[in-house]
């Protein structure tokens, strides 16, 4: 089992989500940070960006994240 540590630009804390395997697809990475965050709406998109540089794109294992 993996994990990913995230983190809400709003929250002063790190939560992590966990799936199966050695990776996860970004679409799923969002639905399950959705799922446990509660949120809902149907036309909500979350924003990606690697936690020390800012940046979005490809992100490799051990990275945090801003939601």
């Amino acid at each position: 089992m993996s994990c990913i540590q995230y983190r809400f630009f709003s929250k002063l804390e790190h939560s992590f989500v966990t799936f199966d395997g050695l990776h996860i697809t970004l679409t799923e990475l969002k639905k399950k940070i959705m799922a446990k965050e509660h949120l809902k709406t149907p036309n909500c998109d979350l924003q990606i960006t690697k936690a020390d540089t800012l940046e979005q794109g490809q992100f490799y294992r051990f990275t945090r994240f801003f939601c």
